[in-house]
């Protein structure tokens, strides 16, 4: 393997692991471009679909005019876009720009694949053949090895300096291969025609293909939204979080090591895809935010990456020359691109209600707290606008750490109590937003599972092996879930009698007054004490409960604020 073969299997796999890359950027990005989790999945979605179109197109691009020239464009286009990826100002310049570079990576992919499996000699002239299996270990590598280096170059870019960091970090290495490619002389003659030299294509195996899009929309599942409930719901910092998520792609190197020695392809496949679905859905039941509950099932899913991806590219469907390798990146991006397509709008759709739900158990706490009302008129706002920040749960802590230090005795511990519930009502929130898009990128694997054990002989010991620790880890992960599971905030019927703080004095008194009000007015409109506080702290909050109670509480502003002092 010369250095120039390394380069380019490098930068190609730079391409190709751009998910794990720029995952890491994300959360910043929905906040720096004022975007929503749509608008962010586009940044990876947009990437893909470009991909995927361009692949097949670009590949009869390079029949004609030959790999090197395809390959030089293509790593230059990719550096010219990364460039302006990292100088885009609005989410739709970033997605024009994102759109450019796939196409450039999809040149990239298809001209090295092409220069890989084909071999030069010292002189870079095509006809000196390079061993097969040498060309596979080098283009699987760059693969796996770019996925499992991607998440931590980009967390540790994101933490070091910023978003556009990521981008610009990749712009040497598709520069470096371009001037490769432009040393190597294009074909001396026309290309062969691939009909009159390809034998006979085997039958297409549609039930693989599918399998094969399935296992990657749950891989990328796996990867971007991880990504994101760990830095903007758990404050786990960009590198951190990078360092946990290089789990999968560890477990996938292992498996890839021994997974030639399980036998058929089809059953390697198939268990892959079991492991994966099993190790996704165990995603969506984490107990609490420690870290080392991800770690099982990013295993799992790991592994099952390496047994699957192998065994589904290049053996039950084939990988021999760039047609076929397009034609296989297609397939996976693909299914990562209807995968983000899907969870997206229903991640965030249940972010927006997680989130109301959270900010609505938050006043729930804090009117039910025994300390100062002044304590409360300044605690309640910050709490209230940490939910909708970049990293909720470290403002969430910051504003908890900021009021400490006044508050001592009875209140003090009244207090703590007050910011520990807090805290894990804002990580149920958000594990609650992110449940039903683990759960069904999780159940696309197994489905892709089911797929290729159709009508096959009895499943191999091993199979059924992994099987069985796939259902242990699952039942062990949603049986600690249920275990762990914070009491629930009680959201009480305002119509009912109630306990009050009573935290004596004149402002104590005054307090309670003003929450025997609220819930006298909440009764009237048919709503909750806490989502009336909402609507008269919130111009948004008011016109949501306008529509679902037809009257704005707005007006009563006054008399609470006087109330309260």
């Amino acid at each position: 393997m010369r250095p120039r073969s390394v380069l380019l299997a490098v930068a190609a796999g730079l391409a190709l692991a751009d998910a794990s890359v720029v995952t890491l950027a994300l959360p910043q990005l929905l906040v720096d471009l004022h975007t929503t989790v749509e608008g962010v999945a586009s940044v990876i979605g947009v990437y893909t679909v470009a991909l995927a179109l361009a692949l097949i197109p670009i590949e009869r691009a390079t029949r004609r005019h030959g790999a090197p020239a395809v390959g030089a464009a293509g790593f230059v286009t990719f550096a010219v876009a990364c460039i302006a990826c990292a100088g885009a100002d609005s989410l739709a310049v970033l997605l024009v720009a994102r759109a450019v570079q796939a196409i450039g990576g999809a040149a990239a992919l298809v001209a090295t694949f092409s220069l890989l499996a084909d071999g030069h000699d010292e002189t870079g002239v095509a006809g000196a053949p390079a061993h097969a299996p040498q060309a596979r270990t080098l283009w699987l590598g760059a693969a796996v090895l770019s996925a499992a280096l991607g998440p931590a170059l980009g967390g540790a870019l994101t933490q070091a300096f910023s978003w556009p960091a990521i981008f610009i970090a990749q712009v040497p290495v598709a520069a470096a291969a371009a001037l490769v490619c432009v040393r190597l002389p294009g074909p001396a003659t026309a290309p062969p025609d691939p009909v009159a030299t390809t034998p006979p294509a085997e039958p297409f195996d549609w039930r693989a293909a599918t399998a094969l899009g399935f296992v990657s929309a749950a891989l990328s599942a796996v990867l971007f939204l991880l990504v994101l409930l760990l830095v903007a719901g758990w404050a786990v910092r960009p590198l951190a979080a990078a360092g946990t998520v290089t789990v999968v792609p560890a477990f996938a190197l292992l498996a890839g090591w021994s997974g030639t020695r399980l036998g058929d392809a089809r059953w390697r496949a198939a268990g892959g895809c079991v492991l994966v679905g099993f190790g996704t859905i165990a995603l969506a039941y984490l107990p609490d935010a420690r870290l080392w509950w991800t770690l099982a099932p990013q295993a799992l899913a790991g592994f099952g990456m390496g047994l699957a991806l192998p065994a589904l590219g290049g053996e039950l469907l084939p990988e021999r020359d760039a047609r076929d390798a397009a034609r296989l990146l297609a397939i996976r991006h693909i299914g990562i691109a209807v995968a983000l397509a899907v969870i997206a709008p229903i991640t965030s759709a249940r972010l927006d209600d997680a989130t109301f739900k959270a900010r609505e158990r938050g006043v729930a706490l804090v009117l039910d707290a025994k300390i100062d009302p002044a304590r409360k008129l300044q605690l309640a706002p910050a709490l209230l606008a940490s939910v909708d920040t970049e990293s909720p749960r470290r403002v969430l802590r910051q504003t908890i750490a900021d009021n400490r230090a006044a508050l001592k005795g009875a209140e003090l511990a009244d207090y703590d109590r007050l910011s520990v519930r807090a805290d894990e009502t804002l990580v149920e929130a958000v594990g609650q937003s992110f449940f039903a898009a683990f759960a069904l990128t999780g159940l696309l694997a197994l489905a892709g599972a089911g797929l290729l054990v159709r009508a096959r002989p009895r499943a191999p010991g091993w199979a059924v092996g992994a099987t069985v620790v796939g259902c242990a880890v699952l039942a062990w992960q949603v049986a600690e879930w249920h275990h762990l599971q914070p009491p629930a905030v009680t959201i009480a019927d305002p119509c009912q009698k109630r306990s009050l703080p009573s935290t004596g004095g004149v402002t104590g008194f005054l307090q309670d007054k003003a929450l025997e009000v609220l819930d006298n007015e909440a009764c009237h409109y048919g709503s909750s004490r806490e989502e009336l506080v909402l609507a008269l702290a919130d111009d948004a909050d008011a016109r949501r409960f306008q529509r679902e109670h037809g009257a704005n509480p707005r007006s009563l502003g006054g008399l609470l604020g006087g109330l309260s002092g």
